[in-house]
């Protein structure tokens, strides 16, 4: 054979670590050698997924956070050939969900969604949960960002955020809020208004945002601060008047809403985001991956239509700088809970 076309031929290549063995006849005690030495190198020519992935939903299905997993699952079967199959677990804001990704294998084949309410706020104002968000998942992508909306009934004498808190302060506890329970991050984001603007108000937890928003067009509750994706038809329709939206730059969606900063309260910015963790302990070539992968589906023109069409931006990070965003909130919001002295009821 020419020395310059030797032979690239690689038996564990075609054959397994035990038909080499055979084939070869290598010695029983040298055939288990090769076969301890050999089979993880086996194992690592299998290219990340081989089979369905979970992707665990903490909330039920048809809501926000179902919406845009369901959307990601389907791209991610397109360029992963394997299908990701959605496992809806809602319950104890999330926890129940959370917790089932960080008890799973650490083999990429269990990963999860999770946000700003289930993962930091939800963590902070519990009690007592089973697993701690700080060791016991691995951060993986970011996947979007959402703000929300300052809004009130129309019936309320004021027209801005400032005459709000005038309003509120000459009128103790004559505003009535509502929130999406005790404890959510809605909750906690009128608390940081109230904190900040020093001012007295009644909290009304829903169990959802539509009911909490029917009753503030209605005139029942007086405010309230709802993710954008809820609050906008009402404000279009003009049943909720929009006082500021909560992100650092304003909405193309409704560009007469000012920032909060524009209307005199840059304390109260705050953008939802959501994102895919798994357990502890993942293969880093997995989580490059997904990461990778989720990332070419974000930077995908038709594929964030279908996100800024649910009132979401997507979000592109590395793994390290999703993790960084998670420390940065855990920190920042565990300071606004602590002193609202906000716990789950």
């Amino acid at each position: 054979m020419d020395a310059g076309h030797r032979s690239t031929y690689d038996p564990l290549h075609h054959h397994s670590t035990v038909e080499v063995a055979l084939k070869y006849r290598i010695p029983s005690f040298a055939a288990a050698l090769l076969i301890g030495v050999l089979a993880p190198l086996q194992a690592a020519r299998a290219e990340y997924p081989e089979k369905p992935v979970r992707l665990i939903v903490p909330a039920a299905p048809g809501g926000a956070a179902d919406n845009h997993a369901r959307a990601l699952a389907i791209e991610l079967h397109k360029r992963l050939g394997q299908p990701f199959v959605i496992e809806n677990k809602p319950g104890a804001s999330g926890a129940i969900g959370m917790d089932v990704v960080a008890k799973a294998a650490p083999d990429g084949y269990t990963i999860g969604s999770n946000n700003l309410a289930t993962f930091i706020v939800g963590t902070l104002t519990a009690k007592q949960l089973p697993y701690r968000i700080e060791s016991d998942f691995t951060p993986i992508s970011s996947l979007f960002t959402q703000p929300n909306l300052v809004g009130v009934t129309p019936s309320l004498p004021v027209k801005t955020l400032v005459e709000l808190i005038a309003y509120a302060k000459a009128n103790p506890n004559m505003i009535s809020f509502g929130s999406t329970g005790q404890g959510t991050s809605l909750h906690v984001l009128t608390e940081m208004l109230r904190m900040n603007a020093g001012i007295e108000m009644v909290h009304a937890p829903y169990k959802s945002a539509p009911a909490a928003e029917g009753d503030l067009a209605a005139g029942h509750i007086q405010l309230m601060i709802s993710n954008f994706t809820s609050m906008e038809p009402q404000v279009k329709a003009g049943r909720i008047r929009a006082l500021a939206i909560t992100s650092a730059t304003r909405s193309p969606r409704l560009p007469d809403v000012p920032t909060v900063a524009q209307a005199g309260a840059p304390y109260l910015e705050m953008v939802t985001w959501a994102g895919i963790v798994g357990p502890k302990g993942m293969p880093p070539a997995i989580v490059k991956r997904l990461n990778t992968t989720i990332n070419e589906i974000l930077s995908d023109p038709n594929f964030k239509k279908q996100y800024e069409a649910m009132g979401s931006e997507p979000d592109i990070k590395t793994p390290e700088q999703f993790a960084a965003m998670i420390k940065s909130d855990f920190a920042k919001w565990g300071e606004v809970i602590r002193k609202g002295r906000i716990t789950v009821d």
